[in-house]
């Protein structure tokens, strides 16, 4: 007796193309599933989102760098990277000051920005740039590390502004606060390039500020001059059925 197998093959489709040698694959039905991604000329094939399972970003999505990737998801929380081509993948994350610098859909002051407040996604020089509805440009490093905190180094001196004694301190006070001495270690480097999204006005608040890598940032996206690539994601809802 021959049996005939009854499961239908589940479908894939690529939803974006970098370009002629690198596009995203999704796995799955109704536009959710696993992504693959793909160099062909690299021969790199990777599984990067799949648990929890991914949804298409619907955002502009405009995608030229080549060793730094980031690979946004439907209203975004943080985003796969890999800063090596694709060899390897991580997820990057906000990095915001104790105060939070948006206001959410309660009016609510937050540290990041809502997922569905992102609406473009722009990865260009080993960069990335996001806007959201408002206008915000939250973007990454410039793509090295400050030498100054590599294994040997001398490490960063900086201040930063104290107001925790005098926040609770009893009884009221001339001074509200007052500037002390830090210094950031080799040994604790903090985040590697690439790896956080910030708003730049921020960074007035941030130790990271004094890296060399955040030292005078874009206050604008660039241009993006020749880029052939697709710039949204595509998905057929009915693939598979």
């Amino acid at each position: 007796m021959r049996y005939h197998c009854l499961y239908k093959k589940i479908p894939s489709q690529v939803i974006y193309q970098f370009d002629d040698n690198r596009y995203l694959e999704l796995i799955g039905y109704d536009c959710e599933g696993y992504v693959v991604y793909h160099d062909v000329k690299r021969k790199i094939n990777k599984s990067i989102y799949g648990n929890p399972i991914y949804r298409v970003f619907t955002g502009v999505y405009i995608h030229p760098s080549e060793q730094y990737i980031l690979v946004p998801e439907w209203e975004p929380g943080a985003y796969k990277i890999s800063k090596d081509y694709g060899q390897t993948w991580q997820v990057a994350t906000y990095m915001s000051p104790f105060q939070g610098q948006e206001k959410n859909s309660d009016g609510n002051m937050v540290d990041r920005p809502e997922g569905k407040e992102i609406k473009r996604v722009v990865v260009v020089n080993n960069q990335a740039f996001i806007t959201t509805a408002q206008g915000h440009l939250y973007l990454s490093s410039y793509p090295f590390d400050d030498p100054r905190l590599a294994p040997g180094g001398p490490g960063i001196d900086y201040q930063f502004f104290d107001d925790t004694y005098y926040l609770y301190r009893p009884g009221k006070h001339k001074s509200s606060g007052e500037y002390v001495n830090g210094h950031m270690r080799p040994e604790s480097p903090g985040d590697a390039w690439g790896t956080v999204v910030f708003m730049k006005a921020s960074l007035a608040h941030l130790t990271e500020g004094y890296k060399a890598n955040y030292q005078n940032l874009p206050d604008k996206e660039p241009e993006v001059v020749g880029y052939k690539g697709w710039t949204r994601m595509h998905c057929d809802m009915d693939a598979g059925k």
